[in-house]
């Protein structure tokens, strides 16, 4: 059994694994390679933290076909499922996914905002985040429970 947070959440760290199921079978499995705090932004067009800080996750994400027979054929990591709670347990009222973090790295090197069945990809998703220490909660609406992870990674 995996190690819950007082928030309920799985606590990972990176490169630990985790996995989505629907209807007692694997639909998608995700792992975050490792967590970056304030990364160079590559993007031309970049701009500054409207919250204070960037937090670059390298992700890795795999669907399986059986994802197709779910009500929501598609799984991703979007900035919508994200948020940040500091080190004092405070959580973040603020939208993680700012342009500026969407502008910070170019279209290649970002994470696709979705996928299908039997799809993979690799990439990195940047949260706009007003401290520079705290934890990251990814959790959908129809899941249970979230993941959690604290950064800078430890």
């Amino acid at each position: 059994a995996s190690e819950k947070s007082v928030r309920g959440n799985i606590v990972n760290v990176p490169g630990q694994g985790a996995s989505v199921t629907d209807k007692d079978k694997t639909v998608a499995t995700f792992v975050i390679n490792s967590i970056q705090v304030d990364p160079t932004c590559t993007n031309k067009y970049a701009q500054p933290s409207e919250n204070g800080h960037f937090v670059a996750l390298d992700v890795s994400m795999e669907t399986m076909p059986e994802l197709a027979n779910s009500v929501n054929p598609q799984f991703g990591l979007a900035g919508y499922a994200w948020k940040a709670i500091a080190e004092n347990g405070t959580t973040f009222n603020g939208d993680v996914q700012t342009a500026s973090a969407y502008m910070c790295l170019n279209d290649t090197e970002k994470v696709p905002s979705a996928l299908g069945p039997a799809e993979k990809a690799t990439g990195k998703i940047i949260l706009d985040v007003p401290t520079a220490t705290g934890v990251l909660v990814h959790k959908q609406g129809f899941m249970a429970a979230g993941w959690e992870w604290a950064y800078p990674a430890k």
